[in-house]
């Protein structure tokens, strides 16, 4: 039998719990993504802020589908700040809201359309 044949049936506070021993390096062998689906909300949110605070990039990628967008919009903001190093933002697209995703899209034309008149000035 596997550890994760048991995470359905644990209660939360037992799941944030060993997260949290994973997170501090106390506990080897359990892959903390397993947990993502099984935390209360609050509980995930506390650990992606850690894992945010640890810089985890690929177990932060992975956490995406499993909170919020306000959580995700934190990575996203992290990830841009350049406090994530590594990070592909575009990770966080699909979970984030379309009033963001517009927002992004803006900026993005505005910075591209500010590039082409930098490059047509070197004519």
């Amino acid at each position: 039998m596997n550890y994760k044949q048991l995470l359905p049936f644990m209660e939360k506070e037992e799941l944030k719990e060993i997260a949290l021993q994973v997170l501090n390096g106390e506990l080897k062998g359990v892959k903390i993504e397993a947990l993502f689906p099984f935390l209360g909300k609050d509980d995930l949110n506390e650990i992606v802020d850690k894992l945010i605070e640890k810089k985890e990039v690929k177990v932060l990628s992975r956490a995406l589908p499993f909170v919020g967008q306000e959580k995700v919009e934190a990575i996203y903001q992290s990830a841009i700040d350049g406090n994530l190093p590594g990070f592909e933002v575009e990770r966080c697209m699909p979970f984030l809201g379309s009033d963001r995703i517009k927002e992004i899209f803006k900026e993005l034309v505005k910075n591209a359309a500010e590039e082409d008149d930098e490059d047509d000035s070197d004519d």
